[in-house]
């Protein structure tokens, strides 16, 4: 199988990237470049003294830019073990599995919204104002100018060492767990996400450790749901919104609150569907069997594939 090949049967490119063809065109020309320097770059990383010209030597039998992201998001939306894309693209396992390794860190940060961390995007300008989000992101309803933030779990193996064991163990879904933390913007878009982390972590730990407390312009909005006490107290800068909580006197909420809770858990509706497109994704759904080592790459690349095509379909909406 080849792209060339797969590429003919719109249908079934559809059910097996989860892209149109034409968004999958798309993508490849707005990622050509970073693909190329990343090749660059990883024949250069390991061999600093190199004095063969780049591109000499044997080609790789999945030479393609094309075809090495297709097996990629493929393996990202099945989640099938690698003997079965052995036989889908007549090569060895170990060139599979070399392949994913090798082309997961192309998107990492390409499509997300720019609120992370400056310290961490270096060269990139901060958004500061909705009319710089605009101009970077042309085609954004100016009225869902808020954000949402909510974590995520994923079921893991259960550690074989006891110390990683109890790290693992997530109480609330009473399994062994790794966690992420997403911010949104009000249509879903990808905005920050989190490095993951154990299960165990409570979510409001995990944000107070994160970037966007110090990197959301203030003014914007952010809701989230009733596990993050505490947040207008430890970042009373921050306009963070979250749910009335009953205390231990058992007393109930006044009506206001409770038409306020309504409100706000509609609000938080589409970070929900947001979490709902990557777990389209069955890397991200299932027990995640492979190393942890390479577990955040992947989330990031399927939440950055999911920002692409949205953004694509709303251009194609915007332009007619």
């Amino acid at each position: 199988m080849r792209y060339q090949s797969l590429s003919k049967r719109k249908a079934h490119f559809k059910t097996f990237t989860g892209l149109s063809v034409e968004e999958f065109d798309d993508l490849i020309t707005a990622t050509r470049q970073d693909w190329e320097n990343l090749r660059i770059t990883r024949l250069i990383e390991g061999n600093p003294h190199r004095k063969r010209d780049i591109g000499a030597g044997r080609k790789k039998i999945l030479n393609a830019q094309e075809d090495q992201i297709l097996l990629t998001v493929m393996w990202l939306r099945t989640y099938s073990a690698y003997a079965m894309f052995e036989y889908l693209f007549c090569i060895d396992e170990s060139t599979v599995q070399r392949t994913i390794a090798q082309t997961l860190p192309l998107l990492q940060s390409k499509f997300l919204l720019p609120f992370p961390d400056p310290r961490k995007q270096k060269g990139r300008k901060k958004i500061t104002t909705w009319e710089q989000m605009q101009k970077a992101f042309p085609g954004i309803d100016e009225v869902r100018d808020i954000l949402l933030g909510d974590a995520t779990e994923q079921k893991v193996p259960r550690p074989q060492k006891k110390t990683k064991r109890k790290k693992y163990h997530s109480g609330k879904k009473k399994t062994f767990t790794i966690k992420t933390q997403l911010i949104v913007n009000g249509q879903g878009l990808f905005a920050d996400i989190s490095q993951s982390i154990p299960g165990r972590t409570h979510d409001y730990k995990l944000f107070k450790a994160s970037g966007p407390p110090r990197s959301i312009p203030k003014g914007i909005p952010l809701y989230l749901d009733s596990g993050y006490q505490g947040v207008n107290k430890d970042f009373p800068d921050l306009n963070a919104l979250i749910p009335f909580k009953r205390n231990r006197s058992g007393k109930q909420l006044t009506r206001s609150q409770k038409i306020f809770n309504t409100k706000q858990r509609k609000t938080r509706v589409p970070v929900e569907h947001s979490i709902s497109r990557i777990k389209k994704y069955k890397a991200l759904a299932e027990t995640y069997r492979n190393s942890l080592q390479n577990y955040n790459m992947a989330f990031k690349f399927v939440c950055n594939l999911v920002n692409f095509r949205t953004l694509h379909r709303m251009t194609a909406a915007v332009t007619g």
